[in-house]
């Protein structure tokens, strides 16, 4: 069910008609969505895509994330079961390693993030936290929490993207698909990554250097050392064995 926290779309005629008014929210941090034939196509938001600094509406961005949790049980299948989510990282330079099989209570290894850092999520964590797959939820929403309070960028592949919405489409879910689509791409706290052609070659680079790697992901690690992210959250057991990148993974 659609809930009042999401963005009012505005058809391409209405934000003509509205440009001035819609380029003042912008100003003041607010983000518009404009649709074309009731999808959304475009957005019109703060330079370099800037969470506000308005507290409601950064408590907004927050519940809204938020309220995704287990909002999508039973719409990806058996696949997306539950797997922990345990802490583990490959050493790349990058600092501190995560603490492997961080449980609730632990320290959280987002504590070491630097503010204004990128987190890249892939579609499994995603889907396990979609899907509230046990012990995920309490992992991810930290992330996900600091995200929406602009303490970091969130990324996310056009892939991911494909498969958060695959999951509703395909049993039919078209307010649940759209509502995903809606918040996942808020460029207030959001950067989705295209695969073009110069993304899908650094993949086949990694999976030629890692061949346990499959091209899926492959593509996601790509994603994130492109988009110059800290680390890379997914529920991929195969992305831990990466020596590329820093990933936190359930194992």
């Amino acid at each position: 069910m659609w809930t009042d926290t999401a963005p009012q779309l505005i058809g391409v005629e209405e934000a003509r008609r509205r440009l001035p008014e819609l380029l003042q929210r912008a100003q003041a941090g607010e983000t518009s969505l404009i649709s074309r034939h009731g999808r959304p196509v475009a957005a019109l938001g703060p330079l370099g895509g800037r969470i506000t600094t308005d507290p409601m509406l950064r408590q907004r961005h927050l519940q809204r994330l938020l309220n995704l949790r287990g909002s999508g049980k039973g719409c990806w299948g058996a696949r997306a079961e539950p797997r922990v989510l345990a802490a583990s990282a490959s050493d790349s330079g990058s600092g501190s390693t995560p603490t492997k099989g961080a449980r609730s209570g632990d320290l959280h290894p987002i504590h070491r993030l630097q503010r204004g850092a990128a987190i890249a999520l892939d579609g499994s964590a995603l889907v396990a936290f979609l899907t509230d797959a046990k012990g995920t939820g309490d992992f991810v929403e930290p992330l996900l929490r600091g995200i929406a309070e602009g303490l970091w960028r969130g990324v996310l592949s056009s892939l991911s993207l494909a498969e958060v919405l695959a999951g509703p489409l395909g049993r039919g879910e078209e307010a649940l698909a759209q509502r995903y689509g809606v918040i996942l791409t808020d460029p207030d706290c959001w950067t989705v990554v295209p695969a073009d052609a110069e993304l899908v070659e650094a993949a086949v680079r990694l999976q030629i250097s890692e061949p346990v790697l499959p091209l899926a992901a492959a593509i996601e690690l790509a994603t994130a050392i492109a988009a110059g992210t800290a680390l890379l959250v997914s529920d991929n057991p195969l992305l831990t064995q990466t020596v590329q990148h820093p990933v936190l993974s359930g194992l």
